[in-house]
């Protein structure tokens, strides 16, 4: 049994175990895109399927420990208790959610999955690069994959419209409307459409023009600096969502992922 590398369409970096194959990193370029000098930035948020796969690559390694910190916190989901059941159960285990970004996964574990998938690109022998290192972006490196250096932009689709002309939605936000309450003689957040709103599959909605999915909304995204993600969730309102939106945590949360940068350290 060896460790395979895949490239899916629409999956980040996916392992799995397969008879007699090796490892084909040659193929990670199809989805990173480079942003900036050096900087190549996944196109998706890191999936159910890519991080069972880390997971299972410490278990064959008997990295017990490891493995048992980073398994994610499937009770996450018990704080929306609308959607929790069977979210609780199935979305990170089954394979109906393979391509939805995984959620409920620590700071800490996060860097773990980057130290990995670092040291497994270091494996294979004919590598683009000599040396890389995969981590959570910074600040300003998220802030400049999402807007392609034009700061006028306030979502990354590049106008101020959460929809096209063709009335379809650009990113997984939670539709809100505002109602006056003259009761209280305040303006109370409903929703538009009294619909419970989930997370969507990595390569949903459009890229923007770097080719990147989900930039704002669906999941907001772990930056380098603990404690805040970026882009808003599915959980907020389409105000929330933009750019520069930041979300504040302290521990793992069901609307927070992460996505992936490679920092070329030596060709």
């Amino acid at each position: 049994m060896k460790l395979a590398f895949s490239i899916g369409f629409i999956a980040l970096v996916s392992f799995s175990i397969i008879e007699d194959q090796p490892l084909a990193l040659k193929n990670i370029k199809s989805n990173f895109v480079k942003t900036q000098k050096d900087l190549y930035v996944s196109k998706y948020e890191v999936s159910n399927l890519d991080y069972r796969n880390f997971l299972a690559d410490l278990l064959s390694n008997k990295k017990t420990g490891i493995y048992n910190h980073c398994f994610p916190d499937t009770l996450v989901w018990k704080a929306n208790p609308q959607i929790a059941s069977p979210l609780v159960q199935f979305y990170f285990r089954h394979t109906s959610y393979d391509q939805y970004p995984v959620v409920g996964v620590s700071y800490e574990a996060a860097l773990q999955y980057c130290q990995w998938l670092t040291e497994k690109y270091h494996e294979y022998p004919n590598r683009k690069h000599k040396k890389v290192v995969f981590k959570l972006p910074s600040k300003e490196e998220w802030i400049f994959a999402a807007n392609k250096g034009d700061t006028s932009k306030m979502y990354t689709w590049g106008t101020g419209f959460v929809q096209n002309n063709r009335k379809q939605y650009l990113c997984n936000f939670k539709h809100t409307n505002f109602v006056f309450d003259s009761s209280s003689n305040r303006y109370n957040e409903i929703n538009a459409d009294q619909q419970t709103y989930i997370l969507s599959p990595i390569q949903s909605f459009y890229p923007n023009s770097f080719g990147l999915y989900n930039m704002c909304g669906n999941v907001a995204e772990m930056i380098e600096e603990n404690g805040i993600a970026k882009g808003g969730s599915f959980q907020d309102p389409a105000y929330q969502v933009r750019i520069s939106s930041e979300k504040s945590y302290t521990k793992a949360q069901a609307d927070i992922g992460f996505r992936v940068v490679m920092k070329v350290l030596e060709d």
